[in-house]
C-alpha cells in the first residue's frame, strides 16, 4: 500500500519517490507555469461565489425553468383553434 499525497492527503502518490497524486502534481505544474497569485485569481473568479452572486444565479435558473414551462404550455395550446369572429362588413362608399 502506497503513501498518501502530501497535498490532498486523500489519494495515493504516483510512486514512492513522488510527493503528490496525479491531480495534485498537475496543479503543482500549473502553479509553477503561471504564478500562484494568477492561479488564485482565476480560481476565485471562477469557483468562489458570494451571497449576491449565488442569489443571482438561482434567480436566472428559475427564470429559465419558468420560460421553458411557458413555451411548453404555448406549444400544447397550439392545437386549439382560435374562436371565429364575425367578419366586418366592408364599407363601399
Amino acid at each position: 500500500m502506497g503513501s498518501s499525497c502530501y497535498f490532498c492527503g486523500e489519494r495515493e502518490r504516483v510512486s514512492y519517490f513522488n510527493y503528490y497524486c496525479a491531480d495534485c502534481a498537475m496543479l503543482r505544474r500549473l502553479l509553477m507555469s503561471y504564478s500562484p497569485k494568477k492561479c488564485c485569481e482565476i480560481l476565485k473568479k471562477t469557483c468562489l461565489r458570494d451571497d449576491k452572486q449565488i442569489e443571482y444565479k438561482i434567480t436566472q435558473e428559475i427564470k429559465k425553468i419558468v420560460h421553458k414551462e411557458i413555451e411548453t404550455k404555448n406549444n400544447d395550446d397550439s392545437h386549439i383553434e382560435p374562436p371565429k369572429t364575425r367578419s366586418k362588413k366592408k364599407d363601399y362608399n
